[in-house]
């Protein structure tokens, strides 16, 4: 797997004009340390040897907090649950303007509602914004083949870019991906 993948104990690079692209995947896990920085990539890589995707969900949010709609504006991502002879584990796999980050838990919770540990929709907002679930459909998808296709395809060196490289296209090459009969047209 070489340098694409971190344990996300490398924080963002921080440049005079925001954040810099990381150029990796950062894993990020509830399940082997509290603080998930301390992931275990070995744990990772038996899980993508072995595991296969069943089923996947695209979820979005908005961009901002103080957005009153999120037609247009929000963050969209993908997580799927894979089943193993340990149980079933639930993922997120994102874009944003850092690196591709990949999330691993036991409930479906933590991956849909947060992000490194942090909640994606502040407490203050949860009365109104919540993630919303997209689409959903089955897969047959190996974690092999869907790792193999985002080296394949270079997904981690696509810097992003607002416009056209950003979380709606990633999610929407992914998903296409991995989903069995389902396809994600979104307009904007």
């Amino acid at each position: 797997m070489g340098n694409r993948l971190s344990s996300g104990a490398s924080r963002p690079n921080h440049r005079k004009n925001g954040i810099e692209w990381q150029g990796i995947i950062r894993y990020y896990s509830y399940e082997t340390s509290p603080r998930g920085f301390d992931s275990d990539l070995d744990d990772l890589q038996e899980h993508i040897n072995t595991d296969t995707i069943h089923m996947v969900y695209l979820y979005k949010k908005p961009l901002y907090e103080g957005q009153w709609t999120d037609l247009i504006l929000y963050h969209v991502y993908v997580v799927f649950y894979t089943e193993t002879n340990q149980g079933r584990f639930w993922w997120a796999l994102e874009k944003n303007g850092e690196a591709l980050i990949l999330q691993m838990s036991r409930n479906l919770e933590d991956v849909r509602d947060k992000l490194e540990g942090e909640r994606r929709i502040s407490h203050r907002n949860a009365w109104y914004w919540r993630p919303k679930l997209i689409v959903q459909n089955s897969s047959l998808e190996t974690f092999a083949s869907l790792y193999n296709f985002l080296i394949v395809t270079d997904q981690v060196n696509l810097r992003y870019n607002f416009a056209d490289e950003n979380c709606k296209k990633f999610a929407k090459i992914v998903f296409d991906r991995i989903a069995r009969t389902k396809r994600w047209n979104h307009i904007f």
